[in-house]
């Protein structure tokens, strides 16, 4: 075999930090297919399942990134990671100081569409402003600059809109709830399914230098959605009452155009 062949047939690596709800199966998914696939995880007992999802493991913790260097030895660092977890900003910090210093070539890195404000209609990816998570308080838009402004790697932003899907039932977050507001304000939801079809894709077609926003293309009111949702579990509804509240309808066409991709799950309500 010459060595064309040889190149040809290697498998590219992918490195991923944080295997959780997504990163898990995200790496489950990748390894069934022709990638080498390393995760990375700061508990030991999280180890094993991570080795039966066909992934090679690493336990990973502050400090000492940098000197991870076969878990960082890799074409692609996918970084799905929730800006909830501890010393968020450290960890940021030494993740861009190790693919840096192991030289990684591209960084995908998962982002949330907590960076555009409630205009009360339509956002694209220009329409992102530098304000906190209401959910983690971190400054997104600040960290995806960090890589997006790094020129010693390619990176992909992907900002994923509210999550759903396996073990992540949307109904639990809202059953019983009194007076709440908002009944006829749009929902922007993303199913697990859709989030690792993205990723792939974005990988497999080697996708780099874009940001992109990823949800369903489809926008269910948040009465009909949670209403359906809790009793989907036989849980009690929520009771809305007649005050509007903020919103916002994130707009996907850029993904669904670039790629192309076609969602699996496009409208929230009939996966209830």
């Amino acid at each position: 075999m010459s060595d064309n062949q040889l190149i040809k047939y290697q498998k590219k690596s992918i490195s991923i930090v944080g295997m959780g709800w997504l990163g898990l199966p995200l790496g489950k998914f990748l390894a069934n297919r022709p990638y080498l696939v390393k995760g990375s995880t700061t508990t030991t007992s999280k180890l094993k399942d991570i080795s039966e999802a066909g992934v090679k493991g690493y336990l990973l913790t502050l400090p000492g990134l940098e000197h991870s260097k076969d878990f960082f030895d890799s074409d692609i660092l996918v970084i799905s990671m929730p800006p909830s977890v501890n010393q968020y900003d450290q960890v940021i910090d030494s993740l861009l100081g190790a693919i840096v210093t192991h030289q990684v070539p591209w960084v995908i890195f998962v982002s949330s569409t907590s960076v555009y404000p409630n205009i009360g209609g339509s956002v694209s990816e220009e329409d992102a402003v530098d304000i906190a998570s209401p959910h983690s308080g971190v400054q997104l838009l600040q960290i995806e600059n960090l890589f997006r402004d790094n020129r010693k790697f390619d990176t992909t932003i992907i900002r994923f809109a509210g999550l759903y899907g396996p073990s992540r039932e949307p109904g639990r977050f809202m059953a019983g709830k009194k007076d709440v507001r908002g009944a006829d304000i749009p929902v922007n939801l993303i199913h697990q399914e859709d989030c690792i079809g993205i990723i792939s894709q974005v990988i497999e077609k080697e996708i780099k230098g874009q940001t992109f926003n990823a949800c369903a293309p489809e926008h269910p009111n948040r009465k009909d959605f949670y209403t359906k949702a809790c009793r989907g579990l036989g849980l009690e509804p929520p009771q809305f009452n007649s005050e509007t509240a903020p919103f916002k309808i994130i707009d996907s066409s850029k993904l669904i155009k670039k790629l192309p991709y076609e969602f699996i799950h496009k409208n929230p309500l009939l996966d209830l």
